[in-house]
């Protein structure tokens, strides 16, 4: 009898400390627990990563709740052999009560990680060319060397709504002075989120704002965007409200330079043209675009725009807010033959009665036409594209055109894209053109371009 009773008694004592075990997920492992020799081997599968300070190698113990982690990663895995399947059940047995207690954590844990995706370019640039006419300088030469890198960031907020960032870093060397390539930057360019709304997707926020070929804007908008339908198949559309950077020129950069005159009372005046904003305000922009898709190689589209708040410069003293400007864009695209493709698009604005440097009236049209042969793809080494375009477009029929070197300039430019390695591009083209309207007393100015660069996308 006293013999039961003393069994019972170490019994129950064992089954305590069990229990008392189990109960306490920083309790330590024992170091000689098959689990670890089981993780090890799942380790050496590609089951599992491994897990820090490489313990699943029996260098030092790990607590029951350390264990759990390790065991609910591999209970995440679909793809592995039934021994390993085996052993991730028997370690899945051991430490049931761990991963109940934490089991909805780590799956929190897995599928934020995914909700997350992170992305970006970094771009290496060279031009050399002569579009930089002032005053006192005609024709100049300049070179601009210029290192980017932007990193996108996309996280998933539910099933429906995703919110995006853009964040942009610039380094530029600069010999000469070629205006767009002034200084270093680092801004936050984007941040929006994006959703279903009405039928429809919704854009809220600071986002990228592009007409229907790019000919009207293609530059960034504090606001929101409806759009609906398909933009490759059928009829589809946008309506568009928000603000423009303030101080930002209507033409660019072409008519707040220096030497743009008044010929009401025949002086040179460093700051006749239009801004977008009144003082202190930011320029308003509206827009509704359609487009519509004849068959899948061939599609038109329009944009209607309107600017309010805007200031002009009648002269250094004189200016004046207006009620805004309307703009107009058309264009449409399609396949001519195997690999070659066509675009053209027209664009025009209401403004008119500036005057540049000479005295002619500001061009408030403008159309652009290219040509491309094939088509380069980042993922395919080897592949190219080769282009060739005609441009005449005037500074007043564009807010900030797609395409670099667009405003105030005509001509020719023929180019290629090439894809030497995956996920890079290398781009080369040259720009034999001029200014539509002269922004100095020398009158109009060449403007012959080289551009080369590369990118890398990850």
């Amino acid at each position: 009898m006293k013999k039961i009773l003393g069994l019972s008694a170490v019994a129950l004592v064992m089954s305590t400390g069990i229990a008392a075990a189990a109960n306490n997920p920083f309790s330590d492992v024992p170091a000689d627990s098959w689990a670890y020799d089981a993780v090890s081997t799942l380790a050496a599968d590609g089951v599992i990563d491994g897990y820090p300070d490489g313990t699943y190698q029996g260098q030092k113990t790990m607590t029951r709740y350390e264990m759990a982690q390790i065991v609910a990663r591999a209970m995440a895995k679909t793809d592995m052999e039934k021994a390993d399947k085996a052993l991730v059940d028997k370690l899945a047995a051991e430490f049931a009560e761990e991963l109940d207690n934490l089991g909805v954590r780590v799956a929190d844990l897995e599928k934020k990680s995914d909700n997350v995706q992170f992305s970006g370019t970094a771009r290496l640039r060279y031009d050399d060319g002569g579009i930089n006419a002032t005053n006192t300088k005609a024709n100049n030469d300049d070179t601009a060397s210029h290192s980017h890198i932007e990193y996108w960031i996309k996280g998933k907020v539910n099933d429906d709504w995703t919110a995006i960032g853009q964040i942009e870093t610039e380094f530029n060397n600069e010999t000469g002075s070629i205006t767009a390539y002034g200084g270093n930057d680092h801004q936050v360019n984007k941040v929006y989120v994006e959703g279903p709304l009405f039928g429809g997707t919704l854009k809220a926020g600071r986002y990228g704002e592009f007409s229907s070929y790019g000919r009207i804007i293609d530059t960034e908008i504090s606001g929101a965007e409806l759009t609906w339908g398909d933009p490759n198949e059928g009829l589809s559309g946008a309506l568009t409200y928000g603000r423009l950077k303030h101080g930002r020129n209507m033409a660019g950069t072409s008519f707040a330079a220096s030497g743009v005159k008044n010929f009401e009372d025949g002086t040179v005046n460093d700051n006749f043209g239009i801004k977008l904003g009144a003082p202190g305000e930011a320029g308003e922009y509206t827009s509704a675009r359609l487009k519509y898709n004849f068959s899948p190689v061939t599609a038109m589209g329009v944009t209607y725009g309107h600017l309010d708040n805007l200031t002009v410069y009648e002269s250094d003293v004189n200016k004046f807010s207006d009620d805004g400007a309307d703009l107009w864009e058309v264009g449409f695209n399609t396949t001519v033959a195997d690999n070659l493709t066509w675009m053209a698009a027209y664009s025009k604005s209401d403004r008119d009665g500036i005057y540049d440097s000479v005295g002619s009236e500001v061009k408030n049209d403008g159309w652009f036409s290219e040509l491309r042969y094939k088509k380069h793809d980042i993922t395919d080494p080897g592949s190219f594209a080769i282009f060739a375009n005609y441009r005449n477009v005037g500074a007043l029929s564009t807010i900030d055109a797609t395409v670099d070197y667009t405003e105030n300039i005509k001509g020719w430019t023929l180019g290629f894209d090439y894809v030497p390695i995956e996920n890079t591009t290398i781009e080369v083209f040259y720009i034999n053109g001029k200014q539509v309207n002269a922004t100095t007393n020398e009158g109009i100015q060449d403007a012959d371009i080289f551009r080369a660069q590369m990118e890398f996308y990850f």
